[in-house]
């Protein structure tokens, strides 16, 4: 734990000298917010519910997609700049490594996430949630945060260059246009209706929305909650394996 925390001081500190990362993973969900809401929003038919309403759910799992490319680039600059040789001389836990990298992640992810619902509200986003509510999002957002920087870590233990972190974030952003965020799946071809009822990014969504227009769904809460403890699962015994097989290189 002390070790995890030390590593998690250290890439805080490096997060914190690079704020136009941050400023820009929060200024692309609210260029789409206001692009989708406004430019598109005229022409969108889903229902009796507002388009600012519809997609603000999507929009928040994009700013986590969007952010999580912060930590396969620190990952990958760790591996590949000679830093880690100098870790491995260190009588340091081998986890904290990876852990403080996630960590990090996962707050920042939060405060990203924090923001655009708040710029949410500036142009007319207006939810029905109470504090319950709020809650139960609260939760499952930080479990889908976890879940996308464990993805992330793999990423980037496994990319060769900068190039291929871009490859991988640009994967998850089209997952999220894939998906229930930013048109019912209804609407949509029959091939690309059937991906995107059963990927895992449309049941985050579904239930957050619901729960933000007082229209909970327990069976998407379900299955939100099976993808995000079976990503994390697979995704820290993955991340470790990779990690430890490049130590022993």
């Amino acid at each position: 734990m002390r070790d995890s925390y030390i590593m998690f001081k250290r890439n805080l500190i490096k997060t914190s000298r690079s704020p136009e990362a941050v400023a820009m993973a929060v200024i692309v969900p609210i260029f789409m917010m206001v692009l989708f809401g406004f430019v598109f929003g005229g022409i969108a038919d889903v229902g009796e519910i507002s388009y600012i309403n519809f997609i603000v759910p999507g929009i928040i799992i994009q700013c986590v997609a969007n952010a999580s490319s912060a930590t396969s680039l620190g990952v990958h600059s760790d591996m590949s700049k000679g830093i880690i040789d100098r870790f491995r001389s260190m009588a340091i836990s081998k986890a904290a490594f990876i852990s403080g990298h996630v960590w990090v992640s996962v707050i920042r992810s939060m405060i990203i996430t924090a923001i655009t619902v708040g710029a949410a509200f500036a142009i007319g986003f207006r939810p029905v949630a109470g504090l319950t509510d709020w809650l139960v999002i609260a939760g499952i957002l930080t479990l889908f945060i976890v879940a996308i920087t464990w993805i992330a870590v793999i990423i980037g233990l496994i990319a060769k260059d900068a190039e291929s972190i871009s490859g991988g974030n640009f994967l998850m952003m089209i997952l999220v246009f894939l998906s229930s965020g930013f048109a019912p799946p209804e609407t949509l071809p029959t091939a690309l209706r059937i991906f995107a009822e059963h990927q895992p990014m449309t049941p985050v969504i579904d239930v957050t929305r619901g729960l933000m227009i007082g229209m909970p769904d327990g069976r998407a809460l379900i299955t939100a909650l099976i993808w995000c403890i079976g990503i994390i699962a697979v995704g820290f015994a993955l991340a470790v394996h990779i990690y430890k097989s490049k130590l022993t290189r």
